[in-house]
């Protein structure tokens, strides 16, 4: 059965490890030569949810502004807010990335990638969940959690 194409974004300032955790998912591959996205950088990737196919395209925007431009949040179904575990300033703009997406986007469903895991750091995880996102601890470099974060998002688009 075919669940359609779906649209995601990942937002989230510049260095938190956007693009890591969008390979990880899409390639499953993890290269440690961070370079800035510029503009936004969709990828393509099938999956198998709730016994359907979906077709996503998943749209990797660069964190160097708040500010984006609509072809890229136009339609979009579902965001990932990722923050850098390891770095407090990028978890306090999930807030301020929110209010962009509910700004473009309208109430579509967020879930916060805390990235980085497996870099020492403050755990801000559970000031989120208290915060009332849903998200998951991640780690492009290890893997660890990024399925789990993608499919929790598809399954919440529907």
């Amino acid at each position: 059965m075919n669940g359609g194409e779906k649209k995601i974004v990942v937002l989230g300032d510049s260095g938190v490890g956007k693009t890591a955790l969008v390979q990880r998912f899409v390639r499953g591959t993890f290269v440690n030569d961070y370079r800035p996205t510029s503009g936004a950088v969709p990828h393509k990737k099938k999956v198998e949810a709730g016994g359907k196919t979906v077709s996503l395209v998943i749209w990797d925007v660069a964190g160097h502004t708040l500010k984006l431009h609509p072809a890229y949040t136009a339609g979009a179904d579902g965001a990932i807010l990722v923050c850098d575990l390891s770095r407090q300033i990028s978890f306090d703009s999930v807030l301020q990335w929110h209010q962009v997406i509910r700004d473009k986007m309208g109430d579509i469903p967020v879930i916060v990638a805390g990235n980085k895991s497996d870099l020492a750091g403050p755990d801000n995880c559970e000031a989120l969940h208290k915060a009332g996102y849903s998200g998951y601890r991640t780690s492009a470099m290890t893997g660890e959690n990024v399925e789990a974060l993608f499919m929790e998002l598809i399954c919440a688009i529907g």
